[in-house]
Order: structure tokens, then sequence, then C-alpha cells
């Protein structure tokens, strides 16, 4: 069994270490990181602290499917909190007042405990105050007489009218009037933070194995409808095996296998007329579905042709459009079923994945001897994917869709770590595949 404890501002890291030893302590969660370290079936992900604006946040799905897959989930204090109060139906377990107060609709927006913070190297330190420690603390000093209701009712509005980063003690007491200063003199005597309390909590409880922080099971809301478009493209780009995504290895293929255009194609319109990728008569059922859409001859829109295309017959200009069109429709949400069959073959496969292998260490050698990630300069990598698919810079955005890249931003965006490998090694050899047999109009 692991812990896996995401922790960033609420409580210093030291500190969570002693109350929960052994744990793996993380920077704060953000999108993909859950998939990314894909824990399984008795580990247990403790979650305090999570990325709001820099990054992502973490999604509602990525902790659903740790749940459906037997992991413990619990959260507390911030995004874990928040997280909770979202999905405690479902089973991920919420610890302290944080938590109630969400999961009962106190409180419903995530700046209540949004902080500005440090960098990692600093440990996070908070650097304001989250609002939700000024509304505990105005709570307790209310039942405890400190203050007076519309005292403290005058505090939290002052509070809730400062922006999260500028909010502190002492820009309140600059809002907040006379009644900041009987509750400044409360907390010397009762200090307040909750979200460090509510951390100590969640990790005393997991320490001591209390039953309460267990996997989602029969009494809670069964998981459904977790396995989207959205959740698999998240899985294809970060859940690795050996290192290697399923979208590394579908970006490779696209890039690099000197078939994948002609695969691609076959594919595309195969699925938009309904007859098989290898049916001889492919093209031609695909025209006539087009025909009987309305989309048939002439081309009614040639923004997916370039110059150099305007002379195309009009039917392969149609089956370029339907393939650009509706190829790099897909790719919102990139997944390894994007791949065509014929390259779903174990010695495919394991060629795509030495190369990722091989192209992430020439990009991480790269970046050791710039002092900073390599990124190559646009123009310079439109030459490298130019020259690779025999084609002039000028038509890299054509060729692109023609692999079922959207266009040149994605194109660099996905394929960026094959530049390094390209200009150093040649593209490897693939097996072929069995040849289409599609007429060409």
């Amino acid at each position: 069994m692991a812990d896996l404890l995401f922790l960033g501002p609420s409580l210093p890291a030291a500190e969570a270490a002693a109350l929960l030893p052994g744990a793996r302590i993380l920077p704060p969660v953000g999108h993909g990181d859950l998939l990314r370290l894909a824990p399984g079936p008795g580990d247990r992900v403790l979650i305090v602290d999570g990325f709001f604006m820099h990054r992502p946040p973490v999604r509602h799905r990525e902790i659903l499917l740790l749940l459906e897959r037997g992991v413990t989930v619990a959260g507390s204090s911030s995004m874990g909190a928040l997280r909770a109060a979202e999905l405690w139906r479902y089973g991920m377990r919420g610890v302290g007042d944080v938590f109630a107060l969400y999961r009962d609709g106190v409180v419903t927006g995530d700046h209540e405990v949004a902080v500005v913070h440090g960098l990692d190297e600093d440990g996070y330190r908070p650097l304001s105050e989250p609002l939700v420690n000024i509304r505990i603390a105005v709570r307790d000093a209310t039942r405890a007489g400190a203050i007076g209701p519309d005292e403290g009712a005058a505090i939290l509005a002052a509070a809730a009218d400062l922006p999260f980063r500028l909010l502190t003690w002492r820009s309140l007491a600059l809002h907040a009037g006379a009644a900041m200063d009987r509750l400044r003199l409360w907390l010397a005597d009762h200090p307040v933070d909750a979200k460090a309390e509510d951390a100590r909590r969640l990790l005393r409880a997991a320490a001591a194995g209390d039953p309460a922080l267990c996997p989602a099971g029969p009494g809670d809301e069964p998981i459904r409808h977790v396995h989207t478009t959205y959740l698999e493209g998240w899985r294809s780009r970060y859940e690795q095996t050996g290192g290697v995504s399923e979208l590394e290895l579908l970006v490779t293929l696209r890039v690099l296998h000197p078939q994948f255009a002609e695969l691609h194609r076959a594919r595309v319109l195969a699925g938009f007329s309904g007859a098989r990728a290898d049916d001889p008569g492919l093209e031609q059922l695909a025209l006539s579905a087009a025909d009987r859409l309305g989309r048939g001859v002439p081309v009614p829109d040639g923004s997916w042709l370039t110059p150099d295309e305007d002379a195309l017959p009009a039917a392969e200009a149609t089956l370029r459009l339907l393939v650009r069109s509706l190829g790099t429709a897909e790719t919102r949400q990139i997944s390894v079923a994007m791949l065509p069959p014929e390259l779903r073959r174990d010695d495919v496969l394991a060629i795509a994945r030495q190369v990722v292998v091989t192209a992430k260490a020439i990009q991480a050698n790269l970046s050791r001897r710039q002092g900073r990630p390599a990124r190559f300069r646009a123009e310079v990598a439109a030459a490298v994917l130019a020259a690779q698919w025999g084609c002039d810079p000028a038509g890299l955005t054509a060729a692109a869709w023609d692999r079922g890249f959207r266009d040149r931003e994605q194109l660099r965006e996905l394929a960026g770590f094959l530049i390094g490998y390209l200009r150093v090694l040649r593209a490897p050899w693939f097996p072929p595949t069995r040849p289409l047999e599609v007429v060409h109009q």
C-alpha cells in the first residue's frame, strides 16, 4: 500500500512527513497528475492542496476513475476539501471543517480556499489568507462571545470584498474597522488556521488506519459515466507504460510511419461512409455518401485546400475535404482509438515506443545543456517535419491535416519532442502493413 499526499501551502512538508511516515509527498495536484501516477487498489491518495490557476485543476472524472479502481481517495483543507464535498456521495472521503462547510453549502466558491503562495523551493509559503480561515475564525470568536454577530458579519463582508490575492489579516484590519481589533485580540490567544488543522486531522486519521478512510463501497452511490471521450483523451496523454504515453505513441506513428496518411484517409472515409477501410470501392462509397448529404461535387468550401490544389479533380478535392475536416475534428481529445487498426501491432508499437524513449532522452539532454526546456523555433520544426514528409514547408499545414493534426500549432505542440530526434537520427524502419486497395479518383 502506498500513500500519495498532494500538499502545498496548507501545511509544511516536514510536519506532514512526521504525521504520516512513509507517505510520498507531492506538489499540489493538477490535471493529469492522478493519471500519470496511476495508483492501484489498496493505495491511498490524500489531497490537501491543488492548483487552481497556474495549471488546470484536477478533474472530477480523474478522481472517479481512481474510486472505480478501488483506490482510497480522501481530501481536506483546500482543493481536497472542495473535491471531497463534490464527490463524497461516490466514495471520496472528506475530513475537517472546510470540507463540512462545502458539503453543507455554507460556502460554495473556489476562492474561499485560494491563496497566493511561494514556489516549491520556498515550501509553497502562503502569502495571503484564505477566506475560509477568516470565516472559521469569525465563527469561533462569535461562539466564544469575543465579537457580536453583527461585527462578525461586517468582518466577513469586508473580507469578501477583497480579492483573494490581497486578503491578509493586515489588509482586512484596514477595511473592517473596530470589530477587527477585538477579533485580533481573541486570535492572539486562539489562533486559527483551519486549513492546516484539517490537514493534520486527515494525516492523523490515515496514520491511525481510521476505517472511515476506506475505498468506495456498497454504501456509496454507484459510479457511472466515467469513461467519456474526454477521460480517454486524458488517459492517452498522461497515463504511461515504461515512461511512454499512448499519446506519444500515436503522435510518433502519425509523424514517422510512412503509411500513416494513407491509412488515416481510409479510416476516416470508412467511418464517414459506413464501409470497411479495405473495401476496394471505399472512395466511391464516400463520394456517394457525401452526395446524399449535399456535400458532393463540386467542393462547396475550399478552405481545406491549398492554392496548389485548386486544379484537383472535383472528386479528389471532395475526398480531401472530407478527410481533413472530419479527421481533424477528432483531435479535441486524442486517444489511441484514432490509430488505424493496421498499426496496432506489437512490432509496430515496439518500434514507436523505442523512438519515444530515445526522443525524450535527446530532448532531456538538450534541456540540460541549455539550462532550460528544449524547444526548437517554429521555422526549424517546420523545416524538419516538411523534410520528413517530403513536402515544401509552405505545404506543411495540408500535410498535417492529412495526418489528423488540427493545424501547425497543434502539430508543433504534440510533435515537438520528436524534432531533436529527427535532427540527430533518421526515422526508423517500420514493417509494412498490407497495402490498401483504394482507387484514387
